[in-house]
């Protein structure tokens, strides 16, 4: 009976627990939290903030895709210079590899490439959207990330996938990143929380 009861309380707090686990929606489809992390500057002030989520039994370490929120308190640039830094920075480490940018009136740019290491079968495919910091620090982004396996798909399936992605970046509600670094930066200051978190044993 003892052991019956047991099984039934930790039943009910993963239950709890999947329950307060923060999610996001993105192409019909539900990510949940797998990995965050929160540095801290020298002044105390919250630094470069990550959250990752990934899809029901894949992890931070195993994934087919991913979505992910990043803040930069520290970046002072416009999102289109920050954009046009990350395609700096695809073509530096894969001269083959091409990105498009796109930009909208509420000054956020988007961009997306497919890249791919040298000798290697899969290819990820990803979307990035910045915007300026809801508290005026710095930017805060979103990421949508695929692996494609050589030969999964054909040039036209790859077209519709990026304009597919693209087009449920630009639709998706920066916002929810914004909300999302400011409720850790309130817990943090009331509950004391140590300036690196890591959740999911992801290993950096």
């Amino acid at each position: 009976m003892r052991l019956a009861i047991v099984a039934a309380l930790l039943a009910l707090s993963s239950i709890a627990m999947a329950a307060e686990r923060p999610s996001v929606e993105f192409g019909n489809e539900t990510y949940s939290l797998g990995f965050e992390d929160q540095r801290t500057l020298p002044d105390g002030q919250p630094g470069n903030g990550l959250a990752e989520f990934t899809l029901p039994g894949e992890s931070v370490d195993d994934w087919s895709k991913l979505f992910a929120f990043y803040s930069y308190p520290e970046m002072n640039v416009d999102p289109v210079t920050a954009v046009e830094a990350v395609g700096k920075a695809v073509k530096e480490h894969n001269k083959d590899a091409n990105y498009s940018i796109v930009t909208n009136d509420k000054g956020e740019a988007i961009i997306d490439f497919l890249t791919w290491a040298p000798d290697s079968d899969v290819m990820e495919f990803n979307v990035f959207k910045y915007a300026p910091a809801a508290d005026g620090r710095g930017l805060v982004a979103m990421q949508y990330a695929q692996h494609v396996k050589l030969g999964q798909i054909d040039v036209e399936q790859m077209r519709e996938l990026r304009a597919t992605s693209v087009a449920d970046m630009a639709a998706t509600d920066i916002d929810q990143a914004q909300k999302y670094f400011a409720a850790k930066r309130a817990r943090s200051a009331s509950a004391g929380e140590p300036s690196t978190l890591a959740r999911a044993g992801r290993a950096r």
